[in-house]
Parts: structure tokens; sequence; C-alpha cells
């Protein structure tokens, strides 16, 4: 990076630290207190009582009658009574509507003419109980049900996603799962635990926790994804002793499936157990929330060597070549087992969530403390294991995660409230292989006895990815401060957040190397197709510092019109850089030593706009009478952060002797293994090909991964608008969302070593063009020699460079409906999502007939979605 960039972004990051982010924190109640003659009343007592949680926090009006009382963590929903000698009490409800930054409770007092003796009255505190206010109806923001999510899949952050409107299930780059708003990937995305980021993927099922999606917020203090944020927020603290248990089994004899299921093991028994204690630890000030889960799942082991006829046939694998298969392994003294038998595969897991929240009744100051922890283990032991695959290419994989954060909040200066938080994390993922040998994959065609035929791949010998780890550890501090003007028009935030990550990787993909073979002919005569290996692990150490500043504006028009408006700054720098290569400048004009470190900005603006009043009338006295309607839309950008890992490819692969040294061979520079040697002394193994580099079959050539010089992270401008009141005579809550979003600057890889040269074309296949020499490609396999003349340099294989030049746009339209009343025990809601995504590609697995050309195309993403629940309570 140059020094102009970096001064930049130290400048930056000053600017972000001396701001002293992070989502709302604390629900801000203010208001301003009359008499009959509309002159201020000094030294009210005001308190206000979470509905959720009865906790109660307390304020008195000043001589201009004014109050504020914040509750850290709030739920948007508030019991509020005021009491001064000569006055009539007052209660009354307050609740969050729309998108209200600030609660507002005005209130006009009546004077008392009739002066009554005192009175001592004791008795117990009335305790509302009622359930969590609904999540807001007009906005993008779709709280997470928890009844909508099946038992087994309650605490994994992704299945939940995937219950609401326009969400789709995917798989994020380590192929765990994850999830797809509006077409993008699922690493546009991210999740955040009170505003701080979250590297976990599940809690405990009982954690005390609300859950929400959101895809077009427009407080600019929300930002880091062009996607969606899920967000994680522990619920307050309540003055009401929780106790719960949890039992989550499953056997075999509760699962419906057919014969082919059952023999291949896919039948398995789940016993979890986890519970929830919460409560005060001292009455309106102190409490504690703690949440675990303990679980075991278990399922029979069935790989190629104990599946029968029937769970063979499913994976498309006949007993015969089976049988073939296992014979020449035993003829070339290939371990089909790991060293200890496994008869069944365990997954263990364990979790545990939990907050104390300090706070003081007396809320004028704001002050609240809150401590958060999570953490989680799990162990898969073997990790991998099917009817196509021997024992012994099977190995385990354990897991582990913490993390701890704390805020503080109060207020000093001139009423600015403060929002500070601090958290650090860590996590590992480590596997160890059964069997240190190189990987063998066999290709066979099955016949069967009813007349069919099946196409597998069998894998067997050492598994080339197992034995892998990567650690990470992440710090975070973010700030928040609010300005309130007197007339509680205008709220002010200006938020800022510092993070440091640091991931250190162990990248032992295929250091023993992998032999494939075309047939099971060829395997029994020893004569692989192929060959791949790499030559040595590569330790990865990449460190990122990533800020985040926003100012933005909630403005109070109205009572009825809110507008929400603001800029964000996001920045990322790595802390290292690719060992640069002077030669890809020379034979390229690319420079390897690019990292994508940048700021960018994110300006948004929306609105919220209530209007009539609902026809419910109050269910008690000073009930909160809702608008007839809420209205909401708005415009933004909506800016992704580079991760750290998007520099490892750029940082393994230089094409420098220091970087990751591979070998490939084809037909007949293929070495013939010698399975035995490799088991009892592993430096047998080959680090060449047959004939050396002068093979026109041996590629020893090294990889390159470079930067565009115009690399940037994806981003989306963004737009919706919503509509969410009562229809058909008061009888159903509907809402209906519409959003458009241009996805700019997606990612691509362009192959800057290819020679776009064609050589011949298929007759057969519409004249599919060929791109290399019919020299180049072995004739027995079809395999191609991968250093052929469509290469522009011999000294590289491929060189990729990474681009952001691609764009989609995505078109959605949301419809809800659920009853306003049906039954006091039931309960139902149903939604319809219609998703048109068109999107720009390029590469050779498109139809374009140049891979460096780009086209338009329709995504392939399903455009329908219906969704359903009952509920019965």
């Amino acid at each position: 990076m140059s020094r102009s960039s970096a001064a930049c972004f130290a400048a930056f990051l000053v600017f972000a630290l001396a701001s002293v982010a992070s989502a709302q924190q604390s629900d801000v109640i203010r208001g301003r207190i009359t008499g009959p003659d509309s002159l201020p009343i000094e030294n009210v007592v005001v308190t206000a009582t979470s509905i959720s949680g009865n906790v109660n926090r307390n304020a008195r009006s000043d001589k201009n009658g004014r109050f504020t009382i914040t509750f850290p963590g709030g739920d948007g929903d508030y019991m509020v009574s005021m009491a001064a000698l000569g006055y009539a009490a007052k209660r009354f409800e307050v609740k969050r509507i729309a998108d209200e930054d600030v609660l507002i409770a005005d209130a006009r007092l009546q004077k008392v003419n009739t002066v009554l003796d005192a009175v001592t009255v004791q008795g117990q505190r009335d305790r509302v109980r009622r359930n969590d206010n609904a999540p807001d109806p007009s906005g993008t923001e779709k709280t997470v049900a928890t009844a909508e999510v099946p038992a087994n899949l309650m605490g994994d952050l992704a299945a939940m996603a995937a219950t609401l409107p326009g969400v789709q299930p995917a798989t994020n780059e380590d192929g765990s799962s994850g999830y797809s708003v509006l077409g993008l990937g699922a690493d546009q995305n991210n999740a955040t635990l009170n505003g701080m980021m979250f590297g976990g993927s599940n809690l405990p099922r009982d954690a005390a926790v609300s859950t929400s999606l959101v895809t077009s917020p427009y407080d600019v203090s929300r930002g880091g994804f062009s996607g969606a944020q899920l967000s994680l927020r522990t619920r307050p603290g309540s003055n009401f002793i929780t106790r719960t248990n949890s039992l989550n089994l499953d056997s075999p004899a509760m699962q419906w499936t057919d014969a082919a299921v059952r023999t291949l093991g896919q039948e398995y028994t789940n016993a979890s157990i986890g519970g929830l204690v919460s409560g005060p630890l001292v009455f309106d000030k102190a409490f504690y929330n703690v949440s675990y889960q303990l679980g075991r799942r278990m399922n029979d082991y069935q790989t190629l060597l104990s599946a029968d006829a029937l769970g063979l046939k499913a994976s498309g694998v006949s007993t015969f070549a089976r049988d073939t298969l296992l014979s020449a392994m035993a003829a070339q003294q290939i371990p089909t087992a790991a060293r200890v038998p496994r008869d069944e595969r365990i997954g263990d897991n364990g979790l545990v969530f939990g907050s104390i929240d300090l706070t003081s009744p007396t809320a004028t100051s704001g002050r609240a403390v809150n401590v958060t922890f999570n953490g989680g283990w799990g162990k898969q032991s073997p990790a991998v294991g099917s009817a196509t695959e021997l024992p012994g290419y099977g190995g385990d994989r354990t897991n582990w995660r913490f993390g701890v954060q704390g805020r503080h909040s109060s207020y000093f200066g001139v009423g600015i409230l403060t929002e500070t938080s601090l958290g650090v994390s860590s996590s590992k993922n480590y596997g160890t292989p059964y069997l240190d040998l190189p990987a063998g994959r066999v290709r066979v065609n099955s016949m069967f006895d009813d007349g069919s035929t099946g196409v597998q791949t069998l894998s067997l010998g050492g598994n080339p990815v197992m034995n892998t780890s990567q650690t990470t550890t992440t710090s975070a501090i973010q700030n928040q401060l609010s300005w309130f003007s007197a007339n509680n028009k205008h709220r002010l935030k200006l938020t800022s957040e510092l993070r440091h990550e640091s991931s250190d990787q162990l990248l032992a993909v295929n250091t023993l190397g992998t032999f494939t073979y075309n047939s099971l002919a060829d395997f029994q005569a020893n004569l692989p197709a192929s060959f791949t290996r790499q030559l040595a692990p590569r330790q990865r150490n990449i460190d990122q510092l990533v800020g985040g500043v926003s100012l933005g504006d909630s403005y109070r028009r109205s009572p009825n019109l809110q507008l929400v408006y603001g800029m964000r700054l996001d920045g990322s720098q790595y802390l290292g850089s690719p060992a640069v290569n002077p030669a890809l400048d020379t034979l390229f004009g690319i420079r390897n030593n690019r990292v994508p470190n940048r700021i960018y900005a994110s300006p948004r603006v929306g609105f919220t706009w209530s209007y009539g009043t609902a026809a419910q009338i109050g269910s008690f006295l000073g009930a909160v009478r809702g608008p007839r309607a809420v209205v909401r839309g708005g415009i933004g950008v909506f800016q992704n952060v580079p991760g750290s890992g998007l520099i490892g490819s750029a940082l393994d692969n230089t094409g420098l002797p220091s970087a990751v040294q591979q070998v490939t061979c084809v037909g007949t520079a293929t070495p013939a293994p010698n399975w035995n040697a490799y088991l009892s002394d592993p430096s047998l193994i080959p680090t060449q090909c047959v004939g050396g580099a002068n093979s026109p079959f041996a590629v020893a050539v090294p990889n390159v991964t470079a930067f565009s010089s115009d690399f940037v992270a994806s981003r989306s401008v963004r737009s919706n608008v919503g509509w969410s009141g009562a229809t058909l005579g008061n009888r159903f809550s509907t809402s209906l969302n519409l959003t458009y979003s241009l996805n700019l600057n997606q990612q691509s890889t362009v192959d800057r070593n290819f020679n776009p040269a064609q050589r011949f074309s298929l007759a057969g296949e519409g004249g599919r063009p060929i791109y290399v020499s019919e020299t180049s490609i072995v004739p027995t396999t079809g395999a191609i020699a991968s250093q052929d003349s469509a290469r522009k340099s011999q000294r590289y294989l491929r060189v990729s460079e990474l681009l952001s030049d691609l764009r989609s746009e995505s078109y959605q339209a949301t419809l809800s409906l659920s009853p306003m009343r049906f039954s006091t025990g039931f309960s139902w809601n149903a939604w319809y999502t219609y998703q048109y995504v068109r999107e720009q590609f390029r590469g050779f697995g498109s139809t374009v007939g140049n891979p460096l050309e780009v086209e338009w195309g329709k995504a392939a993403a399903s455009p329908h979605q219906i969704g359903y629940s009952l509920g019965y309570n």
C-alpha cells in the first residue's frame, strides 16, 4: 500500500477513536410535564416500568418540566407513571410503533383540590406479565419467531434466518451453513451480538436473546454488510425469576425413512439437554441470565466397507465394483480402515451463553454495565463418511470458541448519552486424519441386476484436506454518542468502532498428494491418470484492522413523520501484504503486492410515516392506541467489509520460490504409486513427475493470485418502500414490502496467463470452442496438459487476477398476513415472496464463448417462496 493511502487510513482511525459503532443499545424515554395552565411542573417523580421484565427506572422533572429515563437493552414497551404533590397521578403506556429513536412521554397533570389524610398501603408489587413486544411492523427488520424453528435447529443462526421471508439457505466459504438474501452470497452478510461482530454460528436454544434480520437499515450506525445483518440482542434484565429446562430426543424409531436411507446409516439418535436460569441479583439493580446446552448425535458409520448391496446401489456403486476395488487394494497393500475401528459416527457439542446486568433505578444518569459471555465446543468423529469412501479416508475434527464483551452507558456533559462496548473472542478449528497416506480417487462404472447403471468416484487412502487448522482472534471497541434536542425532535448519533482481527492458518492441503484413476481397470493395473501434490504446508498469519464511523440524525418532523439520514465511513487495513514479484508487472502488467486497503462511504436516508388511528380500543387505561397504518421507505448504500481471509490466496501464490509450490502430472508423466512404501516412509511420495519438468504433461510451475488496482469490496445501492396495517375490516394484520437492490462490485477472477486464441471446435457440441491444441490432450483420458501453448508465459500456471467489476440486480416483493383475532389458543401467519435476480458472469463455467467476456443471465435461485405457520398455546 502507498504511503498516502496508509496516511489516510491512519487519519481515519484516529478520527474514529477520537469520536468515541454499534446498533442502538438503549431505549431513551424523554418527556415534558406541564400543568393545566401549560406551565412546567418541577420535581415530578416519573417511574418507567418495562413490560417484559417489570424493571423500574425513576427520574424527576427539572425546572423546565423535562425528564429523561434510559433503559439499556430495552424492548420498546413501558408503563410510565407520574406523581407530584397537589396533582392527580397519571399512568400510561409508551411503545415503539415504528422506528422511533426517542420514546416521547409528554403529559399534562391535573390539580387535586381535595386534601386527603395520609394513608399507608402495603401489598405485593404489581408484576405485569406479557410477551415481548412485536417486531417493528413497518421496516425490513424481521424478528425470528422461535416457534417457527424446528426444535433440533433452534439456536442454529443460519436455520433461524432461513425461516424469514426472502431468505434462502446457502453455504459459507468454509463449507458451513449460511443464508442468502436478494441473490447475494453468504459472505456479504454479518452477525452482531449487542451491536458487536459475532463470529459464532449457534447459541443454546434456551438463550434469552432476541434475533432479527435486516436488509435495509437506514440508521447509519449499522453497517459492515451489503446483504443482510443478523442481530442478536441479550434481553434486558428482569425482576421475574425464570427457570427452564429442555430436552430434545430423536431416535430412528421416530424417523420416517425408506430402506435406502436406513441402510446408509442416515437414521440417527440425538439427545440434547438445555436450560436457562435468570432473575434479579438485587431487585431493580442487578440481574443474571445464563443458558446452556449439551448434546450428542450418533448414527451408524456406513462406508464402502460396511454398506450392503441396497446402500451401495443407492450410492451408484455395485457390489462387484466394491469387491473388485477391495481386492486391488489388498494386492497393493493399501489399508482400508483406520488404526482404531469405528462403528458409529459421533458428534458431541456443548454451548453456554450468559449475561450480567448492573443498573441503577435512578435513571437520570443512564449508568449501566453489562457483561455478556458465550462459548462452544464440538467434536465430530469421524468428520466425514459415506458409502463411496473407505474408513481410512476419514478423520476427526474439533472446534471451540469463546467470547466476552462488556458494555457501559452513562450521561455526561450537556445531556449526551455515551454507550461503549469492549469485546474479545477467539476460536479454533482443527482436524486429524486417520491415515498419513496420499489420497486415491477411482472412477467406477457399475452395472446393476435391473439393467440400470451408475458412475461414481470412490475415495481411499488419506484425506487430503483433513490435516488443516485455523485459529482466529478478534478484539473490538465501539462507542455511540447521542445528543437530544430540547424539543425531542432530533437525536444526533456519532458512532465509531475499531476492530482487530487475527487469523492463523495451517494449510496442509494435499501435502501428501492425490492419485486419480479413470477406471477400475486402471487401478488394478496401477496406472493413475494424474497426480497432484502441494509440496509443503503453508502457514498463514493475517492481521487486519477494521474501522467505522458514522454521523446520523433521527428527525421527528411531527408525531407521525420521522426522517432518518446520515453518512457512514468504513475502512479496512491489512497489516501485511504479499511478497512482491517484479516479473508479474513485466509479463502481465499487474502488481501482486496490492491488497484492498480502502475507505468506503455509505450515505442513507429513510422515513417512517404513520397515519390514522387503529380501530382497536386500549386493553387497559393508558394503553397505547396505535396508528391505522405505517409507511416506510428510503434509499441508501450498504457496504460490505472484506474479511481477513480475502488476501490468503494472494499471500500463498506469489509465484516466488518461497510461495506455495505444487506439482501436476497427467498422462505418461504420472508416477506409479507404491502405497505400502509410502505407509512406512512418507518421504518416498513423489515430488516430481516422470521425466521431470521436461515432460509436456508435467507442470511444476507455481500459480499466482493478485488483486486488480481498482478492486473494492462489494456494495449495494438499495431502496425499499413498505406498508403495514389492518385490512379486511380489521380482521387481518397485513404488510407489503417492495425492495430493489443494485449490487455493485461483485467479485470475479480472470486468468491473465490464458491465451484466448481458439485452436479448434467440437462439431458434435454445437461448435464448442477449444483453447488448447490436440497434442496437449491425453487421448486415453481427455486430461489436458495445463502448461500448454494456451499459456502466455510458461513460467506460471494460472495467474489469477481478482476483479470487482460485475454487478447484479435484485427485485423482491413480500406480502405477509396474520389474523388480528382468531382464537385465544391458536395463532397463524402466512407470507409470500417473489424475487427476481439477474447477474453478470464470466468464465469457463458459463455459456460465454470467450471466458474473458461478460454477459448477463438470470440467477438460478427459485423466484417464489411461500411460508405458513400454525401455533397453539
